[in-house]
């Protein structure tokens, strides 16, 4: 029987001091061929020299910066593999979290496999796991992933072929993996969790954008055009007000150390759309205790 062959995406921007450990962690990733395409995105520090010392054990792609969506689609269409996973310079995998992942595709035939991930770096305000184990959903995601992007890109392996069909992505920095994922539910496919924590997502001060409006909005239109979709018409009224107040209260997690008065308002807002959820009135009142 044929292995299975994995094509490992990596886009870099200025990663050269990371780098060498997500390509490593790829690399050594057992039971499937794997292919490993970093994608430099026009770096200025040492990137390329990094890249280039592995030789022929990787197949670097350079292009002038793009972005993250750009820099994702280039690797995507350099990839020769049946599935491709996303990793991010900064983040690195477990041993066997490739095959764990095959081992869930082949049991499942789903055409999305996401694992659990660890967090590590700056993690005063997130938990240990991204996700409890016993509460990652499998099969058609598209409700739950209107509530919440709770899938790490870093952690995924997707079949190319559906992929393809959707046109890999397209959304602004920030959201674009979150976009993906609504849009691949749209369109039917299927979703597969590895419970297993195999991923190592690193948490930095850089994670949270500082430009919070503009995060916001662009949380707003990814959410409006996926309940615009055809696929959205049978949803209950309750469940659409439950989406826009968690865009609300999301946004306002964000921005709640920085700026607790507008955290205060968004938070507000988003029990205007829904007033029974207790962390948006946990956040409310935080924050009105902090201003206190």
């Amino acid at each position: 029987m044929a292995r299975v062959k994995v094509s490992v995406v990596i886009p870099t921007y200025n990663g050269a001091a990371e780098v060498r450990r997500a390509i490593d962690s790829a690399l050594a990733q057992e039971g499937c061929d794997v292919e490993v395409i970093p994608v430099n995105d026009g770096s200025t520090d040492t990137t390329e020299e990094v890249l280039n010392s592995y030789g022929s054990r990787i197949r670097a792609v350079h292009q002038k910066n793009s972005g993250p969506a750009a820099t994702r689609n280039a690797g995507i269409a350099a990839a020769t593999g049946d599935w491709i996973a996303f990793l991010d310079h900064d983040d690195y995998w477990q041993p066997g979290k490739l095959a764990a992942q095959i081992a869930e595709a082949e049991r499942t035939d789903a055409d999305v496999i996401y694992t659990n991930a660890q967090n590590f770096g700056d993690v005063n305000r997130v938990a240990e796991l991204r996700s409890n184990p016993d509460d990652m959903p499998t099969g058609d995601l598209f409700e739950p992933l209107l509530l919440d992007n709770f899938i790490v890109v870093s952690s995924t392996m997707v079949r190319r072929e559906v992929l393809e069909k959707v046109g890999g992505f397209n959304a602004p920095p920030g959201v674009e993996d979150w976009d993906l994922w609504l849009r691949l539910a749209t369109s039917g496919a299927k979703f597969a969790p590895v419970r297993e924590p195999l991923t190592m997502y690193q948490w930095r001060p850089g994670s949270l954008s500082k430009n919070f409006e503009r995060m916001r909005e662009i949380r707003r239109q990814i959410i409006r055009t996926a309940m615009a979709s055809e696929r959205a018409q049978a949803l209950s009224w309750t469940f659409r007000q439950k989406v826009l107040a968690n865009v609300e209260s999301c946004s306002a997690w964000f921005l709640a150390s920085s700026s607790p008065r507008k955290a205060i308002t968004w938070y507000a807002q988003s029990l205007a759309y829904w007033p029974f959820d207790l962390n948006s009135w946990k956040g409310l009142v935080k924050g009105c205790l902090g201003r206190a």
